[in-house]
């Protein structure tokens, strides 16, 4: 039986050197931007009480309280004033969601319960404590409610005072307990220390919010980033034949997520015949003053509380739009019978002193946000032109795509 030689090895050439810069003949087709970077460097922060200090470390030090994000582990160090007497040091991290209705009463829902003993004195073996403990304890991702697993909502408190007043508050708190002894061996005295926490987990949009000049020649080349939400302003029994109602088409980024600091592009075209646009648009009325028809763009949030399977709703104003009307093109010319149009274009805007988390689902509370358009006519008691209103659903997130400060230069 022969042998068969392998062939003969040939030293390939080294692979091209990697460079970010692009050939010529290529194109970046898609690219994910780099994650955010902290705006502040990370301190430790220590809060002292008469028997014990406590330092939680990497923390930011522009937030008012210690803040963790989805999954984070707390890491710190508590430091006894005196540790000659201490049996037992232990920790627990604390979740408790509270809600009430004014007329259905109110309910207290664990959502976090985590601890963990830092030091106990063997019984056998008499060792003092030492003075300093580190500790690192985690927030669970989701808790149990029911039969159903839910991820644990964000630090929030909210409160309506409109009748039946309705308010939900989330609040987590660290607690440390020292066990100490005693001469009198059927007490032991115990003391505790708690520390508030802001939980805020961090979400962000699928994409990035493109702001683009002219709403007309992008929706031409790249309609899919555009939702066109379509709704009609109706009109009174009316014995004018010229009237009709108004078609209103509202547009703004389809991404439907958007970061509590990203500008939000809208546009807004309204048509009908033009009788119906005089009438809405003309502050000359018969019978009337001289008021203007009312054109708003605005975010809106929607909260609900359920206690004893009743549920109630309320609905907060978070910010209004800037709306401009746009001038039509000078060929434009009213045509006997066809319908006309106007143009409005503008931008929303919520920033992160007004809102501090997005919209969740947690069943007992849920938080849902819209951007709502809004048209009303001049005098509408008389107007025959009834005041529309149209609202869509959007998701706020806590974080921008990209954070342009802090991105690389050349993920631009």
């Amino acid at each position: 039986m022969s042998l068969v030689h392998p062939p003969n090895y040939f030293p390939t050439s080294s692979p091209p050197r990697y460079s970010y810069l692009l050939p010529e003949g290529e194109e970046t087709v898609e690219f994910t931007p780099r994650g955010n970077a902290p705006t502040n460097v990370l301190v430790n922060i220590t809060q002292t009480c008469s028997f014990l200090t406590i330092i939680l470390k990497d923390q930011n030090p522009a937030e008012e309280c210690p803040t963790y994000g989805r999954g984070s582990t707390i890491h710190g160090e508590i430091g006894l004033r005196s540790s000659a007497s201490v049996l037992s040091v232990s920790i627990k991290l604390k979740g408790r969601l509270r809600v009430s209705i004014s007329d259905s009463g109110s309910a207290t829902i664990p959502v976090v319960s985590e601890s963990a003993v830092l030091w106990s004195q063997d019984s056998a073996h008499k060792i003092i404590c030492p003075s300093v403990l580190p500790f690192s304890i985690a927030f669970p991702t989701t808790f149990k409610h029911g039969d159903r697993i839910r991820s644990i909502p964000p630090s929030f408190s909210e409160a309506y005072y409109q009748l039946p007043a309705i308010s939900a508050q989330c609040s987590y708190i660290l607690k440390v307990t020292i066990h100490n002894s005693s001469k009198m061996a059927f007490w032991n005295p115990s003391r505790s220390y708690s520390l508030w926490l802001n939980y805020r987990p961090r979400t962000r949009p699928q994409r990035p919010v493109y702001h683009l000049d002219r709403f007309l020649a992008t929706l031409k080349q790249i309609p899919e980033d555009w939702l066109e939400s379509e709704s009609t302003m109706r009109i009174r029994r009316t014995d004018s034949l010229d009237l009709k109602p108004v078609s209103c088409r509202f547009f703004f980024p389809s991404v439907g997520a958007f970061g509590l600091s990203d500008t939000i592009p809208f546009h807004i075209q309204i048509s009908s015949s033009l009788a119906s646009l005089r009438l809405l648009l003309s502050s000359e009325i018969p019978n009337s003053g001289t008021e203007r028809p009312s054109v708003r763009v605005f975010i809106t949030r929607q909260t609900m509380v359920e206690v004893n399977t009743r549920k109630c709703w309320r609905t907060a104003t978070l910010v209004e739009g800037r709306v401009r009307a746009i001038a039509p093109p000078i060929y434009a010319t009213a045509v006997e019978g066809a319908d006309m149009y106007v143009d409005w274009e503008g931008e929303v805007r919520v920033e992160k002193d007004m809102v501090q988390y997005g919209g969740f689902n947690i069943g007992t509370v849920v938080v849902k946000d819209y951007i709502v358009f809004a048209i009303t006519p001049p005098n509408p008691r008389s107007c025959p032109l009834l005041a529309h209103q149209h609202s869509v659903p959007i998701k706020l997130v806590t974080d921008v795509w990209t954070d342009g400060s802090t991105s690389h230069p050349l993920d631009t």
